[in-house]
């Protein structure tokens, strides 16, 4: 199959969220999947769902203005994260495009949903990422995608 065969159809989706295993994944993304279309996805959370986990007691209706600023901010960020994923994974031979996707869930239950709506071969991520008590507290995005994906997860482990 040429490069341009194999960058045809199911893309992988790589979850990217700037930290160095995320730039390691991409590396073995590239060497697994080399020529193949891929989507770089960075998730944000929806600052409307943030406030309203926190129970910060101000209706999310009266934060509105600074709840919409602070999810453009957030967007504006996770755009700039992604294309940066979607430039590294260029670099490791892909064709990729980024993405910044808004959840008001978990990280995995977005890429589940985005690798349902491509159509994923499968998806890579890193072994930890810029969580830390998030992790913890909310449980690894890469458990979550193993026990819900629709297709193939490809976890790349530390180095």
């Amino acid at each position: 199959m040429t490069s341009t065969q194999n960058s045809d159809g199911q893309p992988v989706l790589i979850g990217y969220d700037g930290s160095e295993f995320a730039k390691h994944a991409i590396q073995d993304a590239g060497r697994m999947f080399p020529g193949r279309r891929a989507v770089v996805l960075n998730i944000f959370p929806s600052a409307a769902a943030s406030v309203a986990a926190a129970s910060i007691g101000a209706p999310v209706a009266m934060l509105g203005e600074a709840v919409e600023r602070l999810d453009e901010a957030s967007r504006e960020a996770a755009k700039e994260r992604a294309e940066e994923g979607a430039r590294l994974a260029n670099e490791a031979g892909l064709e990729a495009e980024g993405r910044p996707e808004v959840t008001d869930g978990s990280t995995w239950a977005a890429l589940v949903a985005t690798a349902e709506r491509e159509g994923a071969l499968a998806i890579v991520v890193g072994s930890r990422g810029l969580s830390g008590l998030k992790q913890v507290l909310l449980g690894s995005t890469s458990s979550g995608l193993v026990h819900h994906s629709p297709c193939p997860v490809v976890v790349v482990p530390d180095r």
